[in-house]
């Protein structure tokens, strides 16, 4: 018993260790990209940054030995533009989605606080948004619209908080006024933990994963630090054209209704109807210069 909890311990401060490692330089990469991306005068910003930042958090989930499977197609995300939106337990999903996209992240204001992880998402370009202050929405839209302009993707948890993962929370309207503008692509995913410790995650286990409520971080991550293994099913649902819906309160509430059908895995005799016809359309698109040529 003692001998284990040794182990334990050690394998806690390797990893730690390492992370902070990894930070440190990466930290440092980054700036240096940021000052290139200046001299150059090098455009797509953002998206040159979120593929550092990939690759630090993918070295990150390899470290905490979280496994992911993942069901669906992911590679098309390369091109950049797109939202992804998905189900929020804990700041593990941030970690396992952020090493499969090219992101830039869409967080609480509060984040950009906290030590070292703070600065190193700041420097990261994640868009921070402020609750309590209503009337900075529109400044909110624009910096979004000007990062995927710049073919970043974004992911935002639209419930705004994580949860016990008992129920999915109705998906705010605000955090999609930016895609709706900017005729974005939506990619929903779905984050379903499958075991820690190689033990079915249940309600006894799912805290030492899932972060919510008045959760203390570091405190929480020490003890993530002692898993042996994680394992996650990340499931790609059906995207969303913005293009269907209207640019108004009414179209953010459809598009957030939608959205959350898709995280949930709801798809309806509309909904594949009119994929089948977008796709057909692209397809024709694609094929016309052809055909007239």
């Amino acid at each position: 018993m003692l001998v284990t909890c040794h182990r334990v311990c050690a394998m806690r401060w390797l990893r730690l260790a390492a992370c902070l490692s990894l930070w440190a330089f990466f930290f440092g990469l980054v700036a240096l990209a940021h000052l290139w991306i200046s001299v150059l005068r090098l455009p797509n910003r953002w998206k040159i940054v979120s593929r550092l930042s990939r690759s630090f958090t993918f070295l990150v989930r390899a470290i905490l030995n979280i496994k992911v499977t993942v069901v669906g197609e992911e590679g098309e995300l390369e091109s950049g533009g797109y939202v992804i939106i998905g189900n929020h337990v804990s700041y593990v999903d941030g970690i396992i989605l952020g090493s499969m996209f090219p992101i830039v992240f869409f967080s609480k204001r509060e984040v950009k606080r906290w030590p070292m992880i703070g600065q190193w998402n700041t420097l990261c370009g994640t868009i921070f948004i402020n609750r309590q202050r209503k009337e900075l929405v529109a400044s909110l839209v624009r910096e979004m619209r000007r990062k995927l302009k710049q073919d970043a993707n974004i992911l935002l948890f639209p419930e705004g908080t994580s949860t016990n993962g008992e129920r999915i929370l109705p998906f705010q309207t605000v955090p999609f006024a930016a895609p709706l503008r900017n005729r974005s692509i939506i990619l929903p995913v779905s984050i379903a933990y499958q075991s820690i410790d190689d033990e079915p995650v249940t309600v006894a286990n799912r805290d030492l994963v899932y972060w919510y409520g008045d959760m203390e971080f570091s405190t929480h991550f020490w003890k993530l630090l002692s898993l042996r293994s994680i394992e996650v099913i990340v499931t790609i649902q059906p995207k969303i054209d913005c293009f269907r819906y209207k640019d108004n309160s009414a179209g953010r509430k459809k598009l957030a209704a939608d959205c959350y059908n898709r995280v949930l895995g709801r798809l309806t005799e509309d909904d594949v109807t009119r994929d089948e016809a977008e796709e057909t359309t692209r397809g024709d698109s694609t094929t016309s210069p052809l055909l007239v040529s």
